[in-house]
């Protein structure tokens, strides 16, 4: 669930703890991932919440573009400082009250691939920032980095996807991939990975830990009911984008939820969805995000009505 400012002991846009983190990513280019990320930042940045925006796509950054400004900050700036790393230092204002952002990379080999440690010092520095919320916008598709920072946590995953079957086919191998890192982290185990490659639903996996000679008894039961256990934590939410209305929508993210259910053990939540409409390009094109220029259409409240569900009144 999303903040909610009854159960904040002081009032909004006053730093208490760390902050929420909300992670956007899909399975396929395309969806609407940034428009949906961007516009939702702002909305809640609007209502009071002091909101970071991280463009985490580390190979075409383009959340400036859809913001229309420019920095000379960097996320680069970040993977190439010497010495203890401060993420803090490269945040730069926008122009939109309470809203502010990590610009992405320069798309250059070294920051489109951090090591590691890289990768583990900007995950830790989020969870330092001073801010009410963190949005990370992610890189389309299931690289290595991408699972790891959809999986920095477990109900505040947004898979934004659109009605198209190949989008849905997609994002149901995004979260298989996620959940299969996820397993393949908390295990750290080579017999463990060796089967987890050789299988394509958690179904699969777990018969071949049953049947599996390289296990006790004891030690399969225990496997199997721990594998169950880090499925049903996986809750990520999913938006249907591009949709001509809220049938299609539902449908689409019922279809999803049912793959995740029966394949993976992993209930979805459907958050909402944003209509395909022509303001989403004339908003790119103008860097005017679409909650700005045109708050009274239809595509706008949807937009707010997500921002209600997660929790930001």
């Amino acid at each position: 669930m999303g903040l909610n400012p009854k159960d904040i002991p002081k009032a909004h846009g006053t730093h208490t703890t760390s902050p929420e983190i909300l992670v956007v990513g899909g399975g396929k280019g395309g969806v609407g991932k940034t428009c949906f990320s961007v516009n939702t930042a702002v909305e809640i940045a609007r209502r009071g919440w002091r909101v970071i925006l991280l463009d985490a796509d580390l190979s075409c950054s383009n959340i400036e573009t859809v913001l229309g400004f420019r920095s000379n900050k960097r996320l680069d700036d970040f993977f190439l400082q010497k010495g203890p790393k401060r993420l803090q230092e490269i945040v730069c204002e926008t122009p939109y009250e309470n809203l502010r952002l990590i610009p992405g990379t320069s798309g250059l080999t070294d920051a489109a691939n951090p090591r590691f440690q890289q990768k583990v010092a900007l995950i830790r520095e989020l969870r330092k920032l001073d801010a009410d919320l963190v949005l990370v916008d992610l890189d389309a598709g299931a690289h290595l980095n991408t699972l790891d920072f959809f999986l920095m946590t477990n109900t505040n995953g947004v898979l934004v996807i659109t009605p198209e079957r190949t989008s849905i086919d997609n994002a149901f191998k995004f979260l298989r991939a996620a959940l299969f890192r996820r397993i393949e982290r908390f295990y750290r185990s080579p017999e463990v990975g060796f089967l987890l490659k050789r299988n394509e639903t958690l179904n699969d996996f777990i018969v071949s830990i049953k049947t599996a000679d390289c296990f006790e008894t004891a030690v399969k039961k225990q496997l199997c009911d721990e594998l169950m256990t880090l499925a049903r934590a996986f809750r990520p939410k999913v938006v249907v984008s591009k949709a001509t209305n809220a049938h299609e929508a539902k449908i689409a993210a019922n279809i999803l939820a049912k793959f995740a259910r029966q394949h993976l053990c992993i209930e979805t939540e459907n958050l909402g969805f944003v209509y395909f409409d022509k303001y989403v390009s004339e908003a790119v094109n103008s860097g005017v995000p679409f909650v700005v220029g045109k708050p009274q259409e239809k595509i706008s409240g949807c937009i707010v009505d997500m921002a209600n569900r997660l929790g930001y009144f």
